[in-house]
């Protein structure tokens, strides 16, 4: 039993000797891997540094829209030169809403191709430029009226309906026709039946 004993202690002493003395790299004998090709690395944008961070530039504003042309005669009122038609839109084959009258006073709404949009009697409408102006249109010279001449009453002559010549001699007093003679010698005229309607018709002419 001491025999054995002894045998064991002494091969772990030669194990310790061994380690002891031996090649202290471990692996010595096996292969060593091939060497690994080093990767490329892979590109990246450059990054700007916080502190330099580019903001975007603001945008200009828009250039502001042109101002529309207002037309002097917009919101006032002014006469129509001329008789013209109101329309429902600024040309001439739209429909009439109705006829103002030269002279006429209208209020100017709006302006648009060379028509005036318009209020007229409680209505709108377009009505031509050529024909709004801001002074009224001359009046027409108005025609004295001759008062004709009345001629004196001597002068007066009731219409003698004359077709011929006297069928008879005057006569005295009756007046029937228009050349008899009154009491006092003066021509009957318009006096005679014949020249007055709606009485006797006596016939007094061939």
């Amino acid at each position: 039993m001491s025999k054995v004993k002894n045998w064991i202690i002494g091969a772990l002493a030669l194990g310790l000797i061994g380690q002891f003395f031996g090649d202290d790299k471990p692996g010595a004998d096996l292969p060593s891997a091939p060497p690994t090709a080093a990767s490329s690395p892979t590109p990246q944008p450059p990054q700007t540094p916080v502190g330099l961070m580019r903001l975007p530039s603001p945008r200009e504003p828009d250039p502001p829209a042109p101002a529309a042309i207002q037309h002097a005669f917009t919101g006032k009122w002014v006469f129509v030169t001329k008789r013209v038609n109101m329309r429902t839109e600024p040309n001439t084959s739209s429909n009439i809403i109705r006829q103002i009258e030269a002279g006429q006073s209208v209020k100017a709404l709006n302006h648009r191709s060379g028509w005036f949009s318009v209020s007229y009697q409680n209505r709108t409408g377009w009505v031509y430029g050529a024909f709004i102006s801001e002074d009224p249109p001359p009046s027409r010279a108005r025609r004295a009226k001759v008062r004709p001449v009345t001629p004196p009453a001597v002068a007066r002559i009731a219409p003698i309906r004359r077709s011929g010549q006297p069928i008879r001699s005057p006569y005295v007093g009756r007046c029937d026709c228009p050349y008899d003679l009154m009491r006092n010698g003066r021509l009957c005229g318009g006096r005679s039946a014949y020249s007055r309607p709606g009485g006797r018709d006596p016939t007094c002419y061939y």
